[in-house]
């Protein structure tokens, strides 16, 4: 004949039925809203949002831009995340640099203002994202080459409008750094561009 069971076994055999509705209370939320606070290193290969829906197929609404700048004496680029006119702000950004068609981050980036941060990937500060979830019409990060540079160089983004509305294929034009040697600085590069255009300028005033 089968023993009753206790009082004090049943709870025991409870336990894990109780404890499993407070984990799925603490990962769930992560995961359907995302990460409001831009530590998405998860996603560093992907670029994806983990926030339980697709990315909108269409066209993104969104562009990346950049401009050569010098930063302290080295040639970088400033590159610009910007909205379409008519369209909405955006919540989130993801921002790397990648060989076309590549992905592992390259290079390095600098934040300037309190809406990016750096996020490590492959190497310290490959990638730059949102600190909160308000909302953004543009932003703007510096980025710099390898010391050695290798690959010609695209700027991905995902961004974010909201939970269920975000693009991840936000390419910007390819800067050809492919064999271009060590890393110039940037005051000799733009002397030269200057001695460039005032000599086109010199052939064709007279």
């Amino acid at each position: 004949m089968p023993h009753p069971m206790s009082s004090r076994s049943v709870a025991k055999m409870d336990l894990p039925v109780r404890i499993l509705p407070l984990l799925l209370l603490t990962f769930i939320p992560m995961h359907c809203n995302g990460y409001p606070n831009g530590k998405v290193e998860i996603a560093c290969t992907t670029m994806m949002p983990l926030h339980g829906a697709d990315a909108d197929p269409s066209f993104p609404p969104y562009s990346l831009s950049f401009s050569s700048v010098n930063h302290t004496g080295i040639l970088g680029f400033r590159v610009t995340l910007n909205k379409e006119p008519g369209t909405s702000d955006f919540k989130g950004f993801f921002i790397q640099a990648r060989a076309p068609g590549g992905d592992t981050p390259q290079g390095t980036f600098v934040v300037l203002t309190s809406d990016a941060q750096n996020l490590s990937c492959t190497t310290p500060d490959s990638a730059v994202s949102h600190t909160s979830r308000s909302m953004k019409s543009n932003v703007s990060v510096i980025w710099l080459p390898p010391k050695k540079a290798s690959t010609d160089i695209q700027f991905r983004a995902t961004v974010v409008q909201h939970t269920k509305m975000f693009w991840t294929n936000v390419l910007s034009d390819i800067i050809p750094l492919a064999g271009a040697g060590p890393q110039h600085s940037a005051s000799s590069l733009i002397q030269l561009l200057l001695c460039s255009t005032a000599l086109f300028y010199g052939l064709f005033t007279f």
